[in-house]
């Protein structure tokens, strides 16, 4: 069963986000999904596709393909927040005593695959509740304990603060890592949020430095502000604003649906295609990307949609 998204990032978005990457090549993940079925395209050739810096076409220099295995393994980060007075359905209590629906949909992780889970409370505090292994079982046992905790005071500045902080330990985890996996961060949260958009756009700016992809899966108790991504000064929805920016997918489903919107997620990041081209110069200045089919390809998959990060900062290696 495939599911329709409650906020979905799956057009090309045109803010001026930016990746930061310090290695000769910029590496695009490019997520595709055909409209009608709501699968990713398989079949995809380097030359099927076409990068743009700054509106200059840029040689595809490296390709890689999920379905063949050849990109490199995720780490899924389960993120959530301390139960919050008043707020406990709509925080992370919406998950006790179901985290062991998700378990069917862990079953389909890759074999160098990891999970990690982590949690931020409205006290300020934060932590990486368990680091990323395979032992999926003490992962879920580690969320379901997590939504038991008792509930915190609302405190929406400390909260901010500690969400901040808690997505960087996450991606300092990555770095410190042997063998650098792609994060992807699934929120199981309500998102009640917000953030100021400049504090936000830093905290974007590093996850994007890691090519990570947020999702985040809910019951849909917390409405989406209209337009939640066009507020340039205070930013709602902040869970959601992430996953539109990176290029993720929010799902807002029934309980017994958790597994599904979860293997929707793990399908989407498994088949993904990561290009790979060299910079014109490493100038430090935000460059504009795009990425398309050629026109052959178009003909080949007439009802594809492509989703990928919309800018990068190139800089030299030190």
């Amino acid at each position: 069963m495939l599911l329709v998204p409650a906020a979905c990032a799956s057009q090309v978005v045109e803010s001026p986000v930016t990746i930061r990457v310090n290695s000769s090549l910029v590496l695009v993940d490019v997520i595709t999904q055909d409209t009608k079925t709501a699968l990713p395209l398989q079949g995809g050739k380097k030359e099927d596709f076409r990068v743009f810096d700054n509106d200059a076409e840029m040689q595809v220099e490296s390709f890689d393909v999920g379905a063949r295995y050849s990109t490199r393994p995720i780490t899924l980060w389960f993120a959530v927040i301390c139960n919050e007075v008043n707020w406990d359905v709509n925080g992370s209590g919406f998950m006790r005593g179901k985290t062991k629906l998700l378990r069917p949909a862990l079953d389909h992780l890759d074999k160098n695959d990891t999970v990690g889970v982590a949690h931020w409370c409205d006290d300020q505090k934060h932590s990486i509740d368990i680091s990323p292994s395979q032992d999926l079982d003490g992962a879920l046992a580690v969320l379901e304990k997590q939504s038991h905790g008792w509930a915190k005071a609302v405190g929406t500045r400390k909260g901010e603060i500690a969400l901040q902080e808690m997505l960087e330990a996450i991606l300092e985890s990555t770095h410190q890592a042997k063998a650098e996996a792609l994060p992807v961060i699934v929120f199981l949260y309500g998102d009640h949020s917000g953030m100021e958009r400049e504090e936000l756009d830093r905290i974007l700016a590093d996850l994007l430095q890691t090519s990570c992809i947020v999702f985040g899966i809910n019951v849909g108790g917390v409405p989406l502000w209209k337009d939640f991504t066009d507020n340039p000064h205070s930013q709602p929805n902040v869970a959601h604003f992430l996953s539109f920016r990176t290029g993720g997918q929010y799902f807002s489903v029934d309980p017994k649906l958790f597994a599904t919107a979860l293997d929707d997620i793990l399908v989407q990041v498994h088949f993904r295609y990561v290009l790979g081209f060299r910079p014109p110069a490493f100038d430090a200045k935000t460059h504009t990307l795009r990425v398309e089919f050629t026109e052959a390809a178009k003909t080949r998959f007439p009802t594809a949609r492509l989703t990928y990060r919309p800018a990068y900062i190139p800089t030299a290696q030190k």
